[in-house]
């Protein structure tokens, strides 16, 4: 062997060397299920997703689900990015309904729900697009059976998705 080439084998073999003890050390700082560790080595922990679905359509055409998952001890409500519903309606909301069928007792073509069968939650903060929504500790999502767009002017359901784990 020359010189060039013993030298060339020793280089290689410590970038081998160094990217293991890289990889041992990247492996250290993950958690079981690829979370990773901060500094200090306790685990952080995903946000654990407590509902989820895909919303139906009712008054207007409608696609794009959501999750409902504890984020620093708060339940949060996202709505996916792919998330669209009638942008020319007014008055959107987003709530709740103690009912897992909230159409079943109403007629198109608004669905209009009876009065006091919902708990809303906000304002729709936009008719497309991802968003949150924090959901006061005083609503007991074990009570609710779905989540609405619903248009309260004229009381007219937009999109409904039934809650489940």
């Amino acid at each position: 062997m020359t010189v060039v080439s013993k030298s060339l084998i020793s280089g290689l073999t410590l970038a081998i060397l160094a990217a293991s003890a890289v990889g041992v050390h990247a492996q250290d700082k993950m958690a079981p299920g690829g979370a990773m560790k901060p500094p200090g080595g306790a685990m952080m922990a995903p946000a654990a997703v407590s509902s989820q679905g895909t919303f139906r359509k009712a008054e207007a055409p409608v696609r794009g689900g959501f999750v409902i998952k504890n984020e620093g001890g708060k339940q949060v409500l996202v709505l996916s990015s792919d998330f669209k519903t009638k942008a020319e309606a007014p008055d959107l909301k987003v709530a709740f309904s103690t009912s897992s069928t909230p159409l079943a007792a109403s007629k198109p073509p608004a669905y209009p729900l009876k009065p006091g069968s919902t708990t809303v939650l906000a304002p729709l903060k936009s008719p497309s697009g991802s968003q949150s929504y924090v959901i006061p500790a005083s609503l007991n999502l074990a009570k609710q059976g779905s989540l609405l767009i619903w248009c309260q002017q004229f009381n007219a359901t937009m999109a409904w998705a039934p809650l489940k784990g």
